[in-house]
C-alpha cells in the first residue's frame, strides 16, 4: 500500500482550503442578498453577514474587507450571470434593446442590491475604482456582443452611458426599473437606427 507524499498531502490541503474559501464565499454573497432585504445598505457590516451566515469573522474580513466589497461581488455575480449574445455581425435594434432590458431586470430582481450597488458606484476610492473597472467591463461586453463587431465603438460607448446613467436613476429610486428598461429600449432605438453602417 502506497503512502502519499508530503507533496501530495500539501496539495490536498491547499484544495480544502480553496474549497473552504469558496463556499464561505458562496454563503456570504448569498446571505449579503438576504441582509439587505430587511437591513439598510449603511448600516450592513461584514461582521453581521458573517454572523448570519456562519462563516467566523476573520474569514470573512479576508475574503471581504468592507460591506462594498461584499456589494461588488454579488453585483458582479449578477451580471455574469447573464448570457453573451453571439452569432450576428451587427445587432438588430430588438435584439440591442432585448440584451439592454435583460441587463436591467436582472438587476431589478432585488432592488436593495442594485440601489447598494449604486451607492458603491457613485462613491470614491479603491473599491468604487474596482467596481468601475469590474462591472463596467462586464457591462461593456454584453452591450459590445449585442451590437455585433460592426458597429462603431462610439455606438456601444453611448449605449453604455445610456444604461448606466437609466440604472442609477432607477436605483436612486426616480423611477421604476421597468420604466428604466423602458426608456432605455427607446433610447436604442434612437441611436441605433440613426448610427451610420461602419
Amino acid at each position: 500500500m502506497s503512502s502519499k507524499s508530503p507533496a501530495d498531502v500539501t496539495d490536498l490541503s491547499v484544495q480544502r482550503r480553496r474549497k473552504s474559501l469558496a463556499d464561505a464565499s458562496a454563503r456570504l454573497l448569498d446571505t449579503t442578498v438576504e441582509v439587505l432585504r430587511d437591513t439598510p445598505f449603511d448600516a450592513l457590516t461584514v461582521d453581521q453577514v458573517a454572523a448570519r451566515a456562519h462563516v467566523p469573522p476573520a474569514t470573512a474580513a479576508d475574503l471581504f474587507a468592507s460591506t462594498s466589497d461584499l456589494i461588488v461581488e454579488v453585483c458582479l455575480r449578477r451580471i455574469r450571470g447573464i448570457d453573451v449574445s453571439t452569432g450576428a455581425n451587427c445587432g438588430s435594434t430588438a435584439r440591442v434593446a432585448g440584451q439592454l432590458s435583460r441587463m436591467m431586470l436582472v438587476v431589478a430582481e432585488e432592488p436593495a442590491i442594485a440601489a447598494a450597488c449604486a451607492a458603491v458606484f457613485l462613491d470614491s476610492g479603491p473599491t468604487a475604482d474596482r467596481a468601475h473597472e469590474q462591472i463596467g467591463l462586464h457591462i461593456h461586453q454584453l452591450i459590445a456582443s449585442a451590437v455585433g463587431p460592426g458597429s462603431w465603438p462610439e455606438v456601444i460607448t453611448t449605449l453604455e452611458l445610456v444604461f448606466s446613467g437609466a440604472l442609477i436613476q432607477a436605483a436612486a429610486g426616480t423611477m421604476t426599473f421597468q420604466q428604466a428598461a423602458d426608456r432605455v429600449e427607446t433610447a436604442v432605438s434612437l441611436i441605433l437606427e440613426d448610427a451610420p453602417p461602419r
